[in-house]
C-alpha cells in the first residue's frame, strides 16, 4: 500500500469535525489517550483527553493518528509502573488483525473472528486498523465482576492473552484452509515466505501477547502511513469493505454504543482449554499416590493453609473454596467443616449467608474436590499466604503436604 502524507490543512479540516471531538473524546474516557506524528513518534505519555476541543489541539501540534490505552484508570495521568492494580478500573479485550499477504486475506481471518465473537453472543465493535487489518474490541462490560473469586479487572493480561490464545486455536484450521482456497494451492500461499510449519498464523497475524498500558488505534484516527480513516464497519457488512470506505472524503461518524454482554461461556471454555493445554505439558512426578483414611489434624496443614486460618485481609473468598476443599479431603466431617468456616468467616468479615451458600454448594457434590494446586497463579501467592518449607518443594497440592507429615509423623 502506498504512503500518502496528508497536508496539514487536511488534517486540521479533518479533526475540526466537533462530532468526530466528542467520539474520540468520549471513547477516551478513563484511558490514556496518546497521538503520533507523521514519522510514527508516540507524544509524551500517559496523557488523556480533557475535552474534546483536545483533539484538535494535538492536531494543531502535529498529531496524525490517536491511539488509546486497552486498560482504563481512574486517573490516567497518574498511572505508573507501581500502581496499574490499584489504578486500572477495567479493559476492553481488543483482537489485532494484521495480513502482510495484504487486505483479503485480513478480511478471511476477521470474517471467522466475527463468526467466534457472535456465537458466544458478545457485544463489541469492529474497525479498519487503516492500513491493512482490523481490530475487533470487545467490551468490558461483557465480563462478570469477578472470576475464580478474584476481580476481573485485575486479570490483565492474563485474560486477553488466554481468551486470544483459545479463540486462535479454535479457528486455526478453518483459517488455514480457507487462505489456501483463496490463494489457489498451498505452493501459492507460501511461494513468498519460507516455513517449517503450515500455520495460518505466518500469513495472517491475530495477536495474543497484550502487555500492560498498550495501545491501539482509536475509532476514526487517521492513519499516519496510509492517510486512511480507522473507520467503523457494521459485522454484517464486513464482507463488502473495501479501502474506498476508509478514504477521509467517504466517512460518516456514527456514535460508538457500548451494550453490555456475557462472556461467562467463552470464559469457562477458554480457561477450560487452557488448564487442559498445561496438563499437557507439565511433567508429572513418577510416584505412588497415597491415599490417607483418617482425619488429618491442623498440626499436619501446610504454612499456606495455617496462614490462612490465622486470618487474612486479601482473598477472602477465594480462601473459603481453599478452606473447604482442604478440610473435605483431610477427611474432617462436614459438621466441623461447617463450624471452622462460619467462625473463619465472621473473623475476616464475610457475611454468612455467603458462606452457607458455598458450603450448601460443596455438600452438593458427589466427590471431593481438591484444593487448587500451589502452582495455580490466582491462590496462595497471589493471596499472600505461601511461605514454603523444604517439604513443599516435593509436593504439588496442599493436600499432599499433610498426608505426606502425617505418614511420617505415623511411622515415627
Amino acid at each position: 500500500m502506498e504512503q500518502v502524507k496528508l497536508t496539514k490543512e487536511q488534517l486540521l479540516k479533518y479533526y475540526s469535525n466537533e462530532k468526530l471531538q466528542k467520539i474520540l473524546w468520549k471513547f477516551g474516557k478513563n484511558r490514556e489517550v496518546v497521538a503520533r506524528n507523521i514519522e510514527g513518534q508516540y507524544f509524551k505519555r500517559p496523557n488523556m483527553l480533557l475535552y474534546p476541543k483536545d483533539v484538535l489541539k494535538l492536531a494543531e501540534l502535529g498529531g496524525v493518528s490517536f491511539h488509546c490505552s486497552v486498560e482504563k484508570w481512574k486517573n490516567p495521568l497518574l498511572i505508573n509502573e507501581r500502581n496499574y492494580d490499584e489504578m486500572r478500573i477495567g479493559f476492553d479485550w481488543v483482537i489485532d488483525i494484521d495480513s502482510k499477504k495484504g487486505i483479503e486475506e485480513a478480511k478471511i481471518a476477521a470474517k471467522l473472528v466475527r463468526d467466534f465473537l457472535n456465537k458466544y453472543n458478545l457485544s463489541y465493535f469492529l474497525k479498519f486498523s487503516g492500513r491493512r487489518g482490523f481490530h475487533f474490541c470487545i467490551f468490558f462490560e461483557n465480563f462478570p465482576k469477578e472470576i475464580n473469586y478474584k476481580e476481573t479487572r485485575m486479570l490483565y493480561p492474563e485474560l486477553p492473552k488466554i481468551l486470544g490464545s483459545f479463540l486462535r486455536e479454535q479457528i486455526k484450521d478453518n483459517l488455514w484452509n480457507k487462505l489456501v482456497e483463496f490463494s489457489g494451492s498451498v505452493k501459492e500461499l507460501t511461494k513468498e515466505k519460507a516455513v517449517e510449519v503450515l500455520d495460518p498464523f505466518n500469513f495472517v497475524e491475530i495477536e495474543k501477547d497484550w502487555s500492560v498500558r498498550h495501545l491501539f488505534r482509536m475509532p476514526y484516527s487517521l492513519h499516519e502511513k496510509t492517510g486512511l480513516v480507522s473507520v467503523l464497519i457494521n459485522p454484517k457488512n464486513l464482507e463488502n469493505f473495501n479501502l474506498e470506505n476508509a478514504k477521509i472524503e467517504n466517512v460518516k461518524f456514527d456514535d460508538i454504543e457500548i451494550e453490555k454482554g456475557d462472556a461467562t461461556k467463552l470464559i469457562v471454555d477458554s480457561y477450560d482449554w487452557y488448564e487442559k493445554q498445561r496438563e499437557k505439558t507439565e511433567v508429572k512426578p513418577n510416584r505412588n499416590i497415597v491415599i490417607y483414611s483418617r482425619k488429618i489434624g491442623y498440626e499436619c496443614f501446610p504454612p499456606c493453609i495455617q496462614r490462612i486460618l490465622a486470618g487474612i485481609k486479601d482473598g477472602r473468598k477465594r480462601s473459603v473454596f481453599v478452606l473447604i476443599t482442604f478440610l473435605r479431603n483431610c477427611n474432617w466431617p462436614m459438621l466441623e467443616v461447617e463450624k471452622i468456616i462460619l467462625d473463619w468467616g465472621r473473623k475476616v468479615g464475610l457475611k454468612d449467608n455467603y458462606l452457607k451458600s458455598q458450603l450448601n454448594w460443596h455438600k452438593k457434590q458427589n466427590k471431593k474436590i481438591l484444593p487448587p494446586n500451589c502452582k495455580n497463579d490466582l491462590f496462595y501467592k497471589d493471596i499472600g499466604v505461601c511461605n514454603p518449607l523444604p517439604l513443599c518443594e516435593k509436593i504439588k497440592n496442599p493436600i499432599n503436604f499433610a498426608i505426606l507429615k502425617c505418614s511420617r509423623k505415623k511411622r515415627k
